[in-house]
């Protein structure tokens, strides 16, 4: 019985418990710019239905998926280059390390405010 209970231990303390996953450089590099890029044109073409179809009430949208999808597009604009930048610089891809605060995230108004530039 002490056996099965010690085998029992033993197993819970297999090699997996620091298991590490390497991948190349190149490849968590696409992976990133493949997310960002994601994140980034799924936010311009949602700022644009936002601004076509959501109304507001006062500086509020009238509806709440406007405001979520409104949250979502201000987030990604405020944030995903740091965000971005933070991948790299924790996997030592970056000689420079981005601030440790995230940029801010701008209020959210109906109407959304514009656009950062470049967008």
């Amino acid at each position: 019985m002490r056996f099965l209970a010690l085998l029992a231990l033993t197993s819970l303390f297999g090699c997996n418990r620091h298991k590490v996953v390497l991948r190349s450089d190149v490849t968590y590099q696409a992976e990133l710019d493949q997310y960002h890029q994601w994140a980034t044109r799924q936010a311009v073409h949602l700022r644009r239905f936002i601004e076509g179809q959501c109304e507001c009430t006062g500086n509020h949208f009238k509806s709440d998926d406007c405001a979520k999808a409104a949250d979502f597009v201000l987030t990604i604009e405020a944030r995903a280059d740091w965000h971005k930048q933070m991948s790299l610089w924790n996997a030592g891809m970056l000689e420079q390390e981005p601030p440790a605060q995230p940029p801010e995230i701008a209020p959210l108004l109906c109407p959304l405010p514009p656009a950062p530039a470049g967008e």
